[in-house]
């Protein structure tokens, strides 16, 4: 029955409204105290309220400004009773309907019954709004947490994220969440507004274990599980109160976590409050949610663990390869020595079929010492030990000195060994003697499988990028191409490749079968070491062949600026820092090309200091866009080194006095690794942002 408050004190007028809504089925209050009459208001004891415009114990105005910071969250409607002949037009703006006096019992009726069934609808309407909005918060806190699922590797991590989004969602008292990490390290992640008690803990161990029994029945369950198994971690929000065993009294809900088919643990959820059918339906949707995350985990770890079995492997086996090869290169030496002093004569008289045998054991220890410096070179490269001094120099010079050594070879074979040459080729960084040992394995290659009166052709020229065909270049992973080019190719007209083995050439241990590799034989390393060689050199080397028709093994190495030069130089020192967990520093100072004085001349020609140098320190001075740049990188550098630096260089360019001019016009940044970038080219294009920042701000 709807309950309304009278607010008069008509005594008469009191007992006629009460009859006429009795016969409405609805009860009536009588009030007339104000701190009361808002108890019920605020507390929603009434459906309405009726307020006589004449009542004497209290003032009607004031009574009706006060009860809508009351009324209005519950939606009570307040009518007034006021004379047909009112002038108080204030007290009706502040009641949804009026009455005049003398009452008309059909017209009170009708109006009361009116506001009530208006405060009906409003509260469907406002119980379905609040549902709504409920529904779409629950959504949110899905689509959110689905997304932060799916950025995580992190098994931990996904189960915090899951936890999370149910306390978002549902608000829960408590979360109970069983993990099995593996069969010897199992959580009970405990997540709750209050402090637990001891015996609440040994408690919910007890029942994470009857629901994992449980789940699987009459079925063999994966692991045996008692209490000491179990370590509890607790996430407390307020610890000032506890929860006892009473939580176990509150509604819950109950999930499995699976991991594809198989179990990975056990979630329950306690609230004071009952869960609706909204809030069942979103927690088993975020339970099936971290499901595939979990899966990708635990795929991920595998081939981590997998992967960094396969690491050692591959270290085990390069260093079992170097320890071996250097074992045998003492024995060898001494081999060789002898045969050397044996064919000289110095040890007696050389007979005409000791020769021949000497000299054969001579050509197979230089062929064993080829196998050797083969296998040592495989292993430091594999290691990234392989000492390189790259130098800017014409590629010609190494280029024409393996033409000249394989001229005399060539001859015996009657090979015809020519060189094309360009007399105008860019000068760019190369080692010297590295270029020297991939033409040199590749002319012999060509050599070896070229068959008498044959024509070998050496060539040097300079390409663009557009002049690469990039479907050639195989196994090159995230390629780095560059404007110009210098390209040196090898090209016979021999036995040739079929060209299903095209993509084997550069393969460790492969030889091509044919009947002249037979013959030959060979460890089927030269190419390979070619191909890190060349890549080392930050270009690419590829084949082109066809069987019985011959072979052209071509290779460019890009034609790099000073700048260039510096960046790749300093990728490596960034890879060395980050092995050892060091940092590293990068000055880029800016000026215009016309300034006077030249900062930059000055420290070029080092008459001002702004570090001290060391042989680790790299640096380079290059022009962009009519600016002349200076960067510098600093290895083992901190951010006292940087704090250090940027005064040495305000103390150089901020004049003394302040009527003294600035002495030099330049802009400066610096930038550490790791903090400001994770490799050269985002290290030096942040440099780059943070000189236009400075220069904005001037």
């Amino acid at each position: 029955m709807a309950k309304i408050l009278l607010v008069s004190d008509n005594n008469e007028q009191n007992l006629r409204i009460e009859q006429t809504l009795k016969k409405l089925a609805l009860a009536v209050i009588v009030c007339t105290d104000e701190k009361e009459i808002l108890n019920y208001a605020e507390k929603s004891l009434v459906s309405l309220i009726i307020v006589d415009e004449a009542v004497k114990s209290l003032d009607a105005l004031i009574l009706c400004k006060k009860l809508p910071s009351y009324t209005v969250k519950e939606n009570i409607c307040v009518v007034s009773l006021v004379d047909a002949d009112t002038t108080n037009q204030e007290i009706l703006k502040l009641t949804a309907s009026y009455v005049t006096k003398p009452l008309n019992d059909l017209i009170l009726g009708s109006c009361v019954l009116s506001n009530l069934k208006l405060k009906k609808a409003v509260d469907t309407l406002s119980m379905n709004n609040s549902e709504l909005a409920k529904s779409l918060y629950q959504l949110d806190v899905l689509y959110n947490t689905s997304t932060q699922l799916a950025g995580s590797l992190d098994k931990q991590k996904l189960i915090n994220i899951m936890i999370d989004g149910l306390e978002k969602s549902l608000s829960f008292s408590l979360s109970s969440t069983l993990v099995f990490n593996d069969e010897h390290h199992v959580d009970l992640i405990i997540n709750s507004l209050y402090e637990i008690s001891p015996r609440l803990e040994h408690s919910l161990k007890l029942r994470a274990i009857l629901s994992y029994r449980a789940l699987f029945d009459k079925k063999r369950i994966p692991y045996d599980l008692n209490v000491n198994d179990i370590t509890v971690i607790k996430n407390i929000k307020h610890p000032i109160e506890e929860y006892d065993l009473n939580i176990l009294k509150f509604d819950n809900l109950f999930a499995p976590i699976n991991v594809g088919e198989k179990f990975f643990g056990l979630i329950e959820v306690f609230r004071e409050s009952d869960f609706s059918q909204e809030d069942t339906t979103c927690f088993q949707t975020l339970a099936r949610q971290v499901s595939l995350p979990l899966e990708n985990a635990e795929l991920y770890e595998e081939i981590k663990n997998t992967n960094t079995k396969l690491e050692k492997l591959e270290r085990l086996k390069s260093e079992f390869i170097s320890i071996v090869s250097h074992e045998l290169r003492t024995p060898l030496t001494a081999i060789k020595n002898s045969l050397e002093i044996c064919l000289s004569g110095k040890a007696g008289e050389v007979s005409s079929i000791m020769d021949k045998f000497l000299n054969m054991a001579r050509r197979n220890v230089s062929r064993l010492s080829g196998i050797i410096n083969d296998l040592l070179d495989l292993s430091k490269i594999e290691a990234g030990k392989m000492d390189f001094k790259f130098e800017k120099a014409n590629i010609n010079v190494p280029v024409e000195f393996i033409k000249n050594t394989f001229e005399n070879v060539a001859k015996d074979k009657n090979i015809d060994l020519v060189l094309d040459k360009d007399d105008d080729i860019f000068d760019t960084y190369i080692d010297n003697q590295r270029i020297e040992q991939v033409v040199s394995n590749l002319v012999s290659n060509a050599i070896k499988f070229t068959n008498e009166n044959g024509k070998i052709t050496v060539k040097t020229e300079k390409i663009k990028q557009s002049d690469i065909d990039k479907s050639k270049l195989v196994g090159v992973e995230n390629p780095v191409f560059y404007e110009n080019y210098v390209k040196v190719s090898v090209a016979d007209n021999g036995i040739g490749i079929a060209q299903e083995d095209l993509k084997k050439v550069f393969d460790q241990f492969q030889q091509i079968e044919n009947s002249l590799n037979r013959q030959n034989g060979g460890t089927g390393l030269g190419l390979p070491i070619a191909k890190q060689l060349i890549e080392a050199h930050k270009g690419f080397i590829w084949v082109e062949s066809e069987l019985n028709r011959g072979t052209t093994f071509a290779f460019v190495i890009p034609v790099l600026s000073e700048k260039e030069k510096f960046l790749i130089d300093m990728d490596k020192d960034i890879l060395k820092a980050k092995n050892c967990d060091q940092s590293l520093l990068l000055l880029l100072v800016q000026e215009n090309e016309d300034a006077k004085p030249s900062f930059l001349d000055d420290v070029r020609a080092e008459r001002v200091s702004i570090m001290r140098k060391t042989a680790n320190t790299r640096e380079v001075y290059f022009n962009e866009d009519g600016k002349n740049y200076l960067a510098i990188l600093v290895p083992e550098a901190d951010k006292f080194a940087q704090s250090f630096i940027e005064k040495k260089i305000e103390g150089t360019i901020s004049p003394v006095e302040e009527t003294e001019s600035k002495k030099y016009d330049i802009l400066y940044s610096t930038e550490l690794f790791p903090d400001n970038g994770k490799d050269a080219n985002e290290l030096m294009s942040n440099a780059r942002s943070a000189l236009n920042k400075n220069l904005a701000e001037v």
